[in-house]
């Protein structure tokens, strides 16, 4: 009997909402328009092949990081964000009434939190978003509604016209594991990620402090400019506008390494409550999943420390060590040689910068260079081991591709803002997640990018020695 499981369609990394605050680029208006217009017709497409679909929108859906509403605004928490929610759900009537139409075609629909939506994690949040979508209140009963239990969720248990909304990851058993991916960047993780608030907020990353701290309040910058933008260039791009102007970026920078300063000294201590929640959250995450502790405490130990909880990494991911290094420098060199060698001081303050200049490029040398692109393809193959996946599929960097590593197949679904996206078809006759596409979806069609095969894989003796072997670095 052929197999009438859903294939899955994925997207990821849409940022809704992102121009909804003060004094925006007119640019990023005309983006939100044409999301609103360009994935009503997208989806439409996908429902007119037919077939049954399981849609997974895999992190960043809505970009709560770049959501303003005032400075007079009075809710906080959970409220705040459920307020945002339909705020950016409000700007975007195309997609909400796309998504609908997914849903009374009997597809179903599902969430994974990303870094930029970690909202989701909020109850509220999540029932907030499956009754507007669904059109009704979930089932009353705890631990019914997929939307708000506990846990993970699997792709056998998704229901048809239904929304989910799960925190960490899906897996299908021998098939797929799906997870946003940002986990594996230091800068946009936060720590005990399953217990994920501390007196009714969000625990931020540092990513999201600077986001909020200054890119928000630069309508000037480029939107992807902390992802590529180095010391320098920042420096470029200030003074090219004026004093007064670089003036004002230095007060925001110093505001801003102040309040990551703030969150180290708040998330670096080590936080016992936090952490016996997330644990007691992964046992019930494993058992959800049908996977053994073990496999999740390896997956957990492939990721770098939250740059939030060490001060190396708070201090350079806004280049703060360099800048520190370079002014300690050029003071110590000063004071040597005017007060104690005697120099003039038009000498010593040159010869001071210079090796000020020297010794931060020295501390920018023995960084220890990340490549999150890279990290997260190169972590996926040990992710498909431990977890008996052939299919790995991630999103956050917002570059599509597909990979072989290993004999685990990678594919990361790109960001939907240049219509990348994922489809993966199954066996018809058994079921298997059998071939993994990378599409485009341009001027209202679709290409196909690449496409490969997706392997089974072979039966291992012992489980324990798989995980212990993947977890090592």
């Amino acid at each position: 009997m052929a197999s009438t499981a859903p294939d899955l369609l994925l997207i990821s990394d849409l940022h809704l909402g992102s121009h909804l605050k003060p004094r925006m680029r007119g640019e990023y208006v005309h983006l939100a328009a044409s999301i609103d217009e360009s994935l009503p017709k997208f989806l439409d497409h996908y429902l007119r092949e037919g077939g049954r679909w399981q849609l997974v929108i895999n992190g960043d859906f809505i970009d709560f990081w770049n959501i303003e509403l005032g400075r007079d605004e009075a809710l906080t928490g959970e409220a705040l964000a459920i307020h945002r929610l339909h705020t950016a759900l409000d700007a975007y009537p195309g997609v909400e009434d796309a998504l609908v139409r997914v849903l009374e075609a009997g597809h179903g629909i599902v969430f994974i939190a990303g870094n930029h939506d970690a909202e989701l994690l909020y109850r509220g949040v999540r029932r907030a978003l499956a009754d507007r979508l669904e059109g009704g209140a979930l089932r009353a009963e705890a631990g019914q509604g997929h939307a708000s239990r506990t846990g993970t969720g699997r792709l056998d248990e998704l229901e048809p016209g239904r929304v989910t909304c799960v925190p960490w990851f899906l897996r299908e058993e021998g098939g797929a594991w799906i997870e946003h991916g940002h986990n594996f960047d230091a800068a946009c993780s936060t720590p005990a990620q399953l217990s994920p608030t501390r007196q009714g907020r969000l625990v931020q990353s540092l990513a999201e402090v600077a986001t909020r701290s200054f890119s928000n309040l630069m309508p000037e910058i480029d939107y992807d400019a902390p992802d590529r933008y180095t010391l320098l260039d920042y420096a470029r791009w200030a003074t090219a506008r004026g004093l007064r102007f670089a003036i004002y970026v230095i007060l925001l920078y110093l505001r801003m390494a102040g309040r990551i300063i703030a969150l180290w000294a708040r998330t670096g201590r080590v936080d016992k409550a936090g952490k016996k929640a997330h644990d007691e959250r992964m046992s019930a995450v494993a058992a959800n999943a049908g996977l053994q502790m073990g496999a999740l405490t390896a997956i957990e130990k492939m990721a770098p420390p939250p740059s939030s909880v060490t001060v190396g990494g708070a201090l350079s991911v806004i280049a703060l060590d360099l800048i520190l290094t370079l002014l300690v420098t050029t003071t110590l060199v000063t004071v040597l040689c005017v007060q104690l060698l005697g120099a003039p001081r038009l000498l010593g303050v040159p010869v001071g910068l210079a090796l000020g200049v020297l010794a931060a490029r020295g501390v920018g040398k023995r960084r220890q260079k990340r490549d999150v692109h890279e990290d997260m393809a190169r972590v996926a193959s040990q992710v498909g081991r431990v977890t008996r996946a052939p299919l790995v599929l991630m999103g956050h960097s917002h570059r599509g591709e597909i990979l072989i590593n290993d004999g685990i197949v990678y594919g990361n679904s790109g960001s939907w803002l240049d219509g990348s996206h994922l489809v993966v078809r199954r066996d018809r006759a058994t079921g298997r997640l059998a071939h993994v596409e990378l599409r485009s979806w341009r001027n209202g069609g679709v290409v196909v990018l690449e496409e490969v095969e997706v392997p089974e894989l072979a039966p291992e003796a012992s489980g324990r020695a798989r995980i212990e072997a993947a977890a090592t670095p």
